[in-house]
């Protein structure tokens, strides 16, 4: 059964839940992962980091940078717990792609602080100069959310098949890291067939049927724009957008923070 629509909230900058306790190893998810009984569950308990750990996250052989996620955090997470899973590498992959970034970012904080810096070659033609990039991760914004659902549903500006006038209603899903493995095992990747991919997995239905890798592929693009801008709107997680300018020319460089690329050798 869906339930009603409730929104993320942005959590300001810096700020943590009264639960989450990092001595303690203790972290709150901004979306939570589901039981059986569609009960939702937000805190988790992690250990700390070890060699074990950065060998796995350097290891080269991955060819799947969500797996290696995937592998990574169920190394490191300890118990999720009232949940009645125990902790696997098929519970990694199941939560939301958002709570995956948020356990990333709050443990290399944790591990390594605050910090992150990196180097930049401003986009603009007519600078193009180096630029040393830093900003703390306690900067980035947390959207977070009472409770997930198992489905959620909106409606499209106008249906998306000509042969189902009831195709402006939407059920689906928040893609979790399991979805984002099946996504990069496949060949030919780009943005466009991602979002194929991605849209067949996790809308359970559009009008009065589901929807396969072909049929989201023959979607309308504006019904695919209002699909991908529904579930920006909707994911929790942290908001990875920096907002810089190019100390030389004064130019825009603001960029989406890539966590994989910068956590992962294959990313």
């Amino acid at each position: 059964m869906t339930t009603a629509l409730v929104q993320p909230r942005p959590a300001p900058a810096g700020w943590l839940p009264a639960q989450e306790d990092w001595a303690a190893g203790r972290l709150v998810l901004p979306g939570g992962v589901l039981d059986n009984q569609n009960r939702c569950f937000q805190t988790v308990l992690v250990r700390q980091l070890t060699g074990r750990d950065e060998e796995l996250l350097a290891d080269r052989l991955y060819h799947n940078a969500a797996r290696q996620v995937t592998d990574f955090l169920a190394q490191v997470l300890v118990e999720v717990p009232g949940l009645n899973k125990p902790v696997s590498k098929e519970l990694a992959a199941e939560l939301l792609i958002g709570d995956r970034d948020y356990l990333l970012l709050r443990l290399r904080q944790i591990a390594m602080g605050d910090r992150v810096e990196q180097v930049m070659r401003c986009p603009a033609k007519t600078c193009g100069e180096k630029a040393d990039v830093e900003f703390q991760i306690s900067e980035l914004q947390v959207r977070r959310m009472e409770t997930v659902q198992p489905e959620y549903e909106f409606e499209l500006s106008e249906p998306a098949r000509k042969d189902d006038p009831k195709s402006k209603a939407v059920v689906l899903r928040l893609p979790t890291g399991g979805d984002q493995e099946a996504i990069l095992d496949g060949k030919d990747l780009n943005p466009a067939v991602a979002n194929t991919r991605l849209f067949a997995r996790i809308v359970k239905k559009l009008g009065r049927r589901g929807l396969d890798e072909q049929e989201a592929r023959d979607l309308p693009l504006k019904a695919r724009q209002e699909i991908t801008a529904f579930l920006l709107r909707l994911s929790p997680g942290p908001d990875l957008d920096i907002d810089i300018r190019c100390p030389h020319c004064g130019g825009d460089m603001s960029f989406p923070f890539d966590l994989y690329s910068f956590f992962l050798p294959n990313g």
